[in-house]
């Protein structure tokens, strides 16, 4: 039997994604705003979590985060089975491209990076923390990520978005998308100067059977990370994609690991 997506435990799973890449906190009406679910439920299932232990609420700004106590029981998860699997091809792409390597979540409006591996060249570059939630616009893992979703999904989830955080870039949602198509022919997307100048990265995306979408990229400085390059890191993210998608769909159990 499908669970309604409006039934408590959906709600639930929507808050938690909301609350999730913000480390420094995200307040009640943001949360909200961002799941579309009334602020009094949203309050409710918050405080429940808050109880259990699965969020913490700051006392002075209202503002909730993930709780050390699951972050901790998450942690251990991150060394095991398919986690590590995506480590290690993640460690492998970072040796090949001699950059930092990453995989990341897409969940609306934003994209998380959940793992991430240094790489051995750390001039120009500071390290950052993980998880850490970054623009869609101006990454290439975010592009890659929405190249796979459909215009219609594209206009659902972001649009309200791009518009408000946009408000004064040149460039329209339309046009904004329409840009995605040769992202999607190129098979990778690439950002130089975008989430901040000197800064270059160049990802592919996995759209796994359950609907989430993923991305693997590779970072650093854009004097190290040129034009010129783009090519060669775009056939590396693509390999390291697929064996990660592999890894999922071993995980979410439809092929197994000797297939």
């Amino acid at each position: 039997m499908k669970v309604s997506d409006d039934s408590l435990p959906r709600k639930t799973i929507r808050i938690m994604e909301a609350v999730a890449p913000h480390v420094d906190g995200i307040g009640l009406s943001e949360i909200a705003r961002v799941t579309g679910i009334p602020k009094a439920t949203c309050y409710r299932i918050l405080t429940v979590l808050e109880e259990d232990r699965w969020l913490s609420v700051d006392p002075e700004t209202r503002r909730y985060r993930v709780s050390f106590g699951l972050v901790a029981v998450v942690s251990h998860m991150l060394e095991r089975g398919s986690f590590r699997g995506v480590r290690a091809t993640l460690e492998r792409l970072t040796a090949d491209a001699k950059e930092t390597s990453g995989f990341d979540v897409l969940g609306p409006p934003s994209i998380t990076v959940v793992i991430q591996v240094p790489g051995p060249q750390l001039i120009a570059q500071a390290p950052r923390p993980v998880p850490r939630t970054q623009s869609v616009w101006q990454t290439a893992s975010g592009k890659a990520a929405l190249a796979l979703l459909s215009r219609e999904e594209v206009e659902a989830q972001f649009r309200h978005a791009y518009e408000m955080e946009r408000a004064d870039s040149p460039i329209p949602f339309d046009t904004f998308v329409d840009s995605l198509a040769a992202v999607r022919e190129r098979g990778y997307a690439y950002a130089i100067d975008e989430l901040e100048p000197g800064a270059a990265a160049v990802a592919s995306a996995i759209r796994a059977p359950s609907g989430s979408v993923y991305a693997v990229w590779v970072g650093g400085p854009s004097f190290r990370i040129t034009r010129e390059r783009l090519p060669e890191l775009g056939a590396l993210t693509n390999q390291a994609a697929t064996e990660i998608e592999r890894l999922i769909r071993i995980d979410e159990g439809l092929v197994t690991a000797a297939s």
